[in-house]
């Protein structure tokens, strides 16, 4: 139950940090998504089927600070998700030699991934007339969706480095009982 909440914690830290420091510190009012960078952490260290039930609390805490439509970045991160760990199982086991490549190519994707269905989502709610539903989509293939990609690639390492010392951490290591 206690790692549940750290989890939920360090989620909705990182959404603070991103909305509220991050967006302001970069130019232009966009920084690196980190919890974009948390679901690729969890997809690759554990896998989508336990990182899935972290994937959505991330979802719906990024839905809940930007005011979209509850279900929007769900979808998005489960989509993202999903791919990422078809592509870790595929080529992150077999290529030792090339992790670090193939890892910053899944960056790569799961950052363009993330915004082209956020954008396809955006502009079917805009076909149908839906214009309530919080903040417009970055343009695809512009400077503004290169530099995000540019930040996920340089937060990354620092993303995974202090998640991965949290992780072996005494809080979230299992309590063995003495008898």
């Amino acid at each position: 139950m206690s790692r549940k909440i750290i989890i939920f914690f360090i989620i909705l830290f990182s959404a603070i940090f991103q909305l509220a420091v991050l967006a302001n510190v970069f130019f232009g009012g966009l920084g690196p998504n980190t919890l974009l960078l948390l679901v690729i952490f969890w997809v690759v260290r554990e896998g989508f089927e336990r990182a899935l039930f972290k994937n959505i609390l991330a979802g719906l805490v990024l839905d809940f600070a930007t005011f979209h439509v509850i279900g929007a970045n769900i979808a998005a991160f489960t989509f993202v998700a999903f791919f990422i760990s078809f592509i870790s199982k595929r080529f992150l086991v077999v290529a030792r030699n090339w992790r670090i490549f193939i890892l910053m190519m899944t960056i790569i994707f799961a950052t363009l991934a993330n915004n082209l269905f956020l954008n396809s989502f955006f502009g079917v709610a805009d076909y149908f007339g839906i214009t309530e539903i919080g903040s417009a989509p970055v343009p695809f293939f512009s400077f503004i969706l290169i530099k995000e990609v540019g930040l996920n690639i340089l937060f990354f390492p620092l993303i995974y480095f202090l998640m991965k010392k949290i992780e072996n951490s005494n809080f979230l290591q299992a309590r063995k009982k003495i008898f």
